[in-house]
């Protein structure tokens, strides 16, 4: 139980991938707190036709908070006619990748404002927590004067910091004069790309709750009282500065029991074990994951391969030394495992680091590139391109199995997340946040 007086929390949560494993355990800290928690659940914002969020709402309800479920628009916000003019003519680079992502996620800005202003004046909550793209619920909570809270489930600031790569670029922390040049010239181009692609929808949601209009969808995150990065500090790069209201709170995990798994290889196979796990969310990784098993033929290892839903086993030929799983709790699993292949999804990349495992890195999409950036930087694994060929990713397996200083690399950053509660640190920002009554007061226009 708390020690403040119970609250009342309304949450924001749309039924993603990672999102879900970082925001949720949040979610039921504030339960086993003792405080009142609603959640507007709402499908996947990414594609035209998102299926029901039934496995989103299925969590809520086990974590013993009520579900809302966000009533579906009469007209996909993807079937409007909305445009992503990215940097030029219509041109998205690949490392603005969140200028493409806030633009697609500002389509549905005004269907979550006019949904979570609703929710506000039915329940009168004591703070609104939202996830960092949902634009329209913060407009909305900014336009209540409700404490708001924003979780971003990514590895770093969603917009550009002075001294910081910019987000979803995949670049080092290289500091050297063409490095400084390049990291500000793609801030600019962030900034700009995200602009033309996020705010005529933005603006339009918050013209309907009311609001000013803004000059950069990164000022939306300005109102919140609190900012909270759902990774480690020790994880991420250093910015010269940071907004006042962030706060890293390291990366909450579900307080389960520790998870059995049941080894198929005898237990006196001394072989060490990869395991491979990629995207629970279909992300192309078919080839990938093709081009991996080929590459673990060969190792004198034993491997699991956990599938995931988006992959079915009978499309793929395991060797004689690899074993598919559709699941395997990687609780149950790490603290055995040599190696990690991964996609970097934050969850993911912060549980093997939480028990010491390097990694081979083979990033895909969105954020993964940032985080096995920050996996290299840190020295606990390698990162190979997506289109790597079965040799290059045998290669480093061994390289990262062989050379004892990516073990020791990921070690040290065990010892120094090891202590870290995430999911009960952010909790309680969000009881401090919820109990100070904190209003917006001045708006960006």
């Amino acid at each position: 139980m708390s020690r403040q007086s119970p609250r009342s929390f309304l949450f924001a949560m749309f039924h993603g991938g990672g999102n879900l494993a970082l925001i949720m355990p949040v979610v039921r800290a504030l339960g086993t707190r003792g405080h009142r928690i609603r959640v507007i659940a709402g499908p996947r914002i990414w594609v035209p036709q998102p299926p029901p969020p039934t496995p989103l709402l299925d969590l809520i309800e086990r974590a013993g908070a009520t579900a809302v479920r966000l009533a579906q628009p009469s007209t996909s916000p993807h079937a409007a006619g909305h445009r992503l003019p990215g940097l030029l003519l219509g041109w998205n680079p690949r490392r603005l990748r969140k200028a493409r992502n806030l633009g697609i996620a500002s389509w549905w800005a005004p269907v979550w404002a006019q949904a979570t202003a609703a929710e506000i004046a039915r329940s009168r909550p004591d703070a609104v927590v939202a996830d960092y793209f949902l634009l329209g619920a913060i407009a909305a909570a900014e336009q209540a004067r409700v404490p708001i809270g924003v979780l971003v489930h990514n590895v770093t600031y969603p917009g550009p910091l002075p001294g910081m790569p910019p987000p979803n670029t995949g670049f080092g922390p290289e500091r050297n004069l063409l490095a400084q040049f390049r990291d500000v010239a793609w801030g600019h181009a962030l900034r700009f790309a995200a602009a033309r692609n996020a705010l005529p929808c933005l603006n339009e949601a918050r013209a309907g709750v009311g609001l000013p209009p803004l000059r950069s969808p990164f000022d939306q995150y300005q109102v919140a009282g609190r900012v909270l990065i759902l990774t480690s500090r020790a994880f991420d790069f250093s910015a010269a500065s940071v907004p006042a209201n962030v706060r890293y709170v390291g990366t909450p995990f579900d307080e389960m029991p520790s998870a059995l798994w049941a080894s198929p290889w005898p237990v006196d196979d001394s072989r060490p074990l990869v395991l491979v796990s990629l995207s629970t969310l279909n992300q192309g990784q078919g080839p990938v994951m093709q081009r991996i098993l080929e590459a673990v033929a060969p190792l004198d290892a034993r491997v699991l391969v956990t599938l995931g839903p988006s992959l079915s086993a009978s499309d793929f030929a395991a060797p004689p030394n690899a074993r598919l799983e559709r699941f395997v709790p990687h609780e149950a699993v790490l603290p055995a495992a040599a190696v990690l292949v991964t996609q970097c999804g934050l969850s993911t990349v912060s549980k093997a680091l939480s028990h010491g495992v390097p990694m081979v890195c083979i990033p895909l999409t969105a954020d993964q590139p940032d985080n096995a950036a920050r996996v290299v930087a840190a020295g606990a694994g390698l990162r190979l391109s997506m289109d790597a060929d079965a040799a290059k990713i045998a290669q480093a397996i061994r390289q990262v199995l062989s050379d004892g200083r990516y073990r020791q690399s990921a070690q040290r950053m065990a010892d120094r997340v090891g202590a870290e509660a995430g999911a009960n640190a952010a909790a309680q920002e969000l009881e401090e946040l919820a109990g100070a009554g904190q209003r917006p007061t001045d708006r960006p226009g």
